[in-house]
């Protein structure tokens, strides 16, 4: 027998049973039989990413915390997920016990539908925790039906050697024409354009330029949800700015760029400024740091900051023994210490460091040991205090990609008026509403 097959028989012999006996299965040990029991009893926890990524990893250390100290008769189980409606849908009208994380956009439409238990008087106190527009967010008809869980928040982002190089004090950017000054000098200056931006018919198109329309004093629905209201002289002046100031400050390629461009502009110091949320941090951080970010809130320079809350949830078929435990496990999740866990992040293999991938949502966080280890955190969390909200009614998803993303983005290439765009939007928009 050659050596080769010598040690392909010894390979086979020892190695492949102990890939076999030592597949991790992540859930609890069965110590006895209470634990046992605990594990009869298991509640899912539906994250919308897959449990075995990083996020999905990450989010399990907290509940394994959670599963250690709590005295609950049952153990939560992380499994994956993902943001299909439909899907979402089919199981919230089974009866399994399974607490769903969900973007607020799904909450008011799966809560009008009656398929989520009503939270309004089960976490009273806690609301107290959250900035109202955020808590407001879990609503539907005045019924809290969703919980603030964790989210993002945008922020102005600049490359300190850039404006450093042009003499650029961060602190003068106090306002939309203080930004575009400061472009201006930078381009004079270095190598670098002013901003990246998005044009491209894409998500991010939506919620970059409601920023802009939100800061301008403009809306997109009434405040009874019914009707457009997007149609109006302080939309037209954010776009106009969004597309005439920023856009002439933006690498040639904008119109067609998304969020992914232009945060390889920004790491390719190709650009000055950029809007994101907390990864565009750790974007730069992960690729090396070859320079260092600044971060100014977009309220110092008059407009609103894009939100995105994941929201807990408790679907209305649960048994009440089982809605109890969830309720249970949702409390700890949005405790002080559940929170704070959250921006250890998610574990990078090719970096061997962990870096957040969202934010927490508590607006009382500020004097805790990570916000003080990373004062630059707090900044992304207050941004929940003056948000833009992409979709305000669950209608106007569908508004949003039929009609407002495409027509946003032949309003930035020229293609039609940003006066035809909006008129568009208000006669379209309101059969969609009123569902014609």
């Amino acid at each position: 027998m050659t050596f080769k097959r010598i040690f392909a028989f010894l390979l086979a012999a020892f190695v492949a049973p102990c890939l076999f006996s030592c597949t991790v299965f992540r859930q609890q040990p069965v110590e006895d039989e209470t634990q046992s029991l605990k594990q009869e009893k298991a509640i899912s926890f539906r994250i919308t990413w897959k449990d075995y990524s990083g996020r999905g990893q990450a989010i399990w250390k907290i509940v394994d915390t959670y599963n250690q100290q709590s005295e609950q008769d049952a153990v939560v189980q992380v499994v994956s997920g993902d943001e299909d409606l439909d899907a979402i849908g089919a199981l919230l009208e089974t009866e399994q016990d399974m607490v769903f994380v969900l973007p607020y956009r799904y909450v008011a439409y799966f809560g009008s539908l009656g398929l989520l238990t009503d939270l309004t008087g089960s976490f009273t106190q806690e609301e107290n925790a959250f900035y109202p527009k955020v808590w407001e967010l879990g609503k539907a008809d005045g019924v809290t039906y969703g919980i603030p869980w964790l989210g993002h928040s945008m922020c102005l982002l600049y490359n300190k050697t850039l404006l450093k190089k042009a003499d650029v004090d961060p602190a003068s950017i106090t306002s939309l024409d203080a930004l575009a000054d400061a472009m201006t000098i930078i381009e004079e200056k270095t190598e670098a354009k002013g901003i990246g931006l998005v044009g491209a018919d894409s998500n991010d198109v939506s919620w970059m330029v409601n920023q802009f329309i939100y800061g301008f004093g403009g809306k997109l629905v009434n405040e009874a949800g019914d009707r457009v209201a997007i149609n109006s002289p302080e939309s037209i002046a954010a776009i106009e700015y969004y597309r005439d100031v920023l856009g002439a400050h933006a690498p040639s390629s904008w119109t067609i760029d998304t969020g992914v461009e232009v945060m390889e502009h920004f790491l390719k110091q190709e650009v000055a400024f950029e809007i994101q949320g907390i990864w565009g941090v750790t974007d730069v951080l992960k690729n090396g740091s070859p320079f260092e970010v600044g971060v100014i809130p977009l309220k110092q320079i008059g407009i609103c900051s894009e939100i995105g809350p994941m929201m807990l949830v408790i679907p209305k078929n649960m048994s009440d023994e089982a809605k109890a435990r969830a309720t249970d496990f949702i409390r700890y999740m949005i405790s002080m210490d559940a929170q704070e866990a959250i921006l250890n992040g998610e574990f990078s293999p090719e970096h061997d460091a962990y870096y957040p991938f969202r934010t927490p949502i508590r607006d009382d966080m500020a004097d805790t040991q990570m916000l003080r280890m990373n004062p630059v955190y707090q900044v992304f969390i207050e941004g929940f205090e003056n948000p833009s909200i992409d979709v305000p009614v669950p209608k106007w998803q569908t508004i949003k990609k039929e009609l407002y993303e495409p027509g946003l983005h032949s309003v930035m290439i020229g293609a039609i008026s940003v006066e035809t765009f909006l008129a568009m939007i208000e006669t379209n928009g309101n059969q969609i509403l009123n569902g014609e």
